[in-house]
């Protein structure tokens, strides 16, 4: 559920401290929906902020978002393109192939 109380973090990845001190990035339920090919149901769309909103829309129709840690989510089509044109392309890279079967319902 959307608020206005909402983060990109809330979004995107948050950073969490785990034993010993270090921290680490841990993606939250859009990231985690993409990434797997789950449905995501956003509610409260409309109480989204405009500082998030762009975050949400570029997701929603292009299929890529950049994350904290570096990772970068790309559309299947576009992740398949360069893997055809080299696929030691993105062996070593922090791109990310989001799902084909990943759908949003928002209301």
């Amino acid at each position: 559920s959307i608020t206005r109380d909402t983060t990109e973090s809330d979004l995107k990845q948050r950073r969490e401290i785990i034993e010993g001190g270090k921290s680490i990035f841990v993606d939250q339920g859009v990231v985690e929906a993409a990434i797997n090919g789950r449905t995501l149901i956003i509610e409260g769309i409309e109480k989204i902020e405009r500082n998030v909103l762009p975050i949400i829309n570029n997701l929603l129709e292009n299929r890529e978002m950049a994350l904290e840690d570096g990772r970068f989510l790309m559309a299947p089509e576009r992740y398949d393109q360069l893997l055809k044109k080299d696929d030691n392309l993105l062996n070593n890279s922090n791109i990310v192939r989001v799902s084909e079967d990943f759908r949003v319902i928002a209301i």
